[in-house]
């Protein structure tokens, strides 16, 4: 789906509230509806006492990963939503408290990534090409990290708050050449993937795929549980799998009763820990994507709030597990995010560019419709509609992750290091011998 071309109503309102109080994250963008409270499953307080502690703890070799991907999250995500919005931790966001910080080179075999082959480069460890799905250049598929770590005899989920079918979630979940072919993603997600859990949103497509009966019926064949509600999440017994579909495309355009990404994040580790074998756990913060493309900084910094949430929860769990890596990146960056007074000059400088002239649209729409804003005021600024080759962001705690720390790495090699932390040294792109 072309995000470029969805409907900018989602992202107004949100601006007027941001900007009026920061602190308020509970507005639905689309129409004014209020969405699930963000999941605080611990007093704030709490949770604080955690992140402050992680500095000071002493991680062993880790039989759990957890992998969080901010869809387009770009360097200056994080500053411009301090600034912006501000943090629910002391003032922070719970990502800064991660002690190993460094970047990514986010890298595809034609150029700007997209999320298909920014996906299997962490997912797989291989560097590919635009639309492939956890495949090499040659068409071939490689092993994801989810299939590794169900080799390991671990679980193995990816929890979203797109849709399910859409790249990144697809790339840790089956093998095909076309991430637009949604409804073969479907298709092979319940038949040949072997993730314990999905869950996000991709309902629209799932029905049509159920239109042909024959995949009902290898929901029972393959025992797998179907959920469309948050509640039916909640009921699945832990046996077999579970793929969820919570709302038609993604969250969005989600209903009320529709849960937060923190939520799922929670969910998602109760069902997968527990077990003295240990899991892999992907959580996609999907929507900083979707406001990236129509040049929306407002809206961009409540979902990354949100997306931080879910990592304050991920964090808590290695405070508690030191055997537990956990690492918080980006499949690429959209929208070219800077400073303002950069860019600025960049805009100036490329305002004919296609998709300079796109953002340029996109920012004069959403200023009409806030008259009362002045968006010129804002610190930070989008560039673009597109992805960029800039480098993203990488935060890591756990065993081992020291080697991120102020370094840049391309993000196959994190696809490489998170394999070997599953237990496969040899993870990956054979023609690379480790980060290095």
């Amino acid at each position: 789906m072309n995000r470029m071309l969805r409907s900018m109503s989602g992202f107004v309102l949100a601006a007027a509230m941001l900007i009026t109080c920061s602190c308020n994250t509970d507005k639905k963008s689309d129409g004014g509806a209020t969405q699930p409270p963000v999941a605080s499953p611990t007093p704030v307080k709490e949770t604080i006492e955690y992140l402050k502690e992680l500095g000071n703890i002493e991680f062993t070799k880790a039989k759990n990963v957890i992998l969080f991907i901010g869809d387009g999250m770009g360097q200056y995500h994080i500053e411009a939503t301090d600034a912006i919005a501000g943090g629910k931790y002391d003032g922070k966001l719970a990502i800064e408290y991660m002690t190993n910080k460094g970047t990514a080179i986010t890298l595809c075999n034609e150029g700007e990534p997209d999320s298909a082959s920014g996906g299997t480069a962490l997912a797989c460890g291989y560097k590919s090409n635009r639309k492939y799905l956890a495949l090499n250049t040659k068409k071939e598929e490689v092993q994801s990290v989810v299939e590794l770590a169900k080799s390991k005899g671990k679980k193995a989920g990816v929890v979203t708050n797109e849709s399910i079918v859409d790249a990144t979630p697809a790339a840790f979940t089956i093998h095909a050449p076309n991430r637009n072919d949604e409804s073969d993603i479907a298709r092979l997600q319940i038949e040949k993937s072997v993730a314990d859990i999905i869950i996000g949103g991709g309902k629209a497509m799932y029905d049509k795929v159920f239109e042909d009966t024959k995949y009902k019926q290898m929901l029972t064949d393959n025992n797998i549980t179907y959920a469309t509600t948050w509640d039916e999440v909640n009921a699945y017994s832990n046996e077999g799998r579970l793929i969820a579909t919570l709302t038609d495309d993604f969250f969005e355009k989600a209903e009320e009763s529709n849960p937060t990404l923190a939520q799922m994040t929670e969910k998602a580790i109760s069902l997968l820990s527990g077990t003295e074998e240990g899991f892999f756990l992907m959580v996609e913060g999907g929507a900083m994507d979707e406001s990236a493309h129509v040049s929306d900084v407002i809206e961009l910094t409540k979902q990354m709030r949100a997306f931080d949430d879910a990592v304050s929860l991920g964090l808590r769990f290695a405070a508690e597990n030191p055997d537990t890596i956990v690492i918080v990146t980006a499949d690429h960056d959209t929208g070219g995010l800077q400073p303002k007074a950069e860019a600025d000059k960049f805009v100036s400088a490329n305002k004919t560019a296609y998709h300079t002239k796109a953002m340029l649209e996109y920012e004069a729409e959403l200023q009409k419709a806030n008259p009362d804003i002045d968006l010129s005021t804002l610190p930070y600024r989008f560039t673009t509609i597109a992805h960029t080759n800039n480098k993203v962001q990488v935060f890591a705690i756990g065993y081992g992750t020291e080697i991120f720390n102020d370094e840049s790495v391309k993000s196959f090699e994190i696809g490489k290091f998170i394999g070997a932390a599953l237990g496969d040294e040899n993870f990956g792109a054979q023609n690379k011998n480790g980060l290095k």
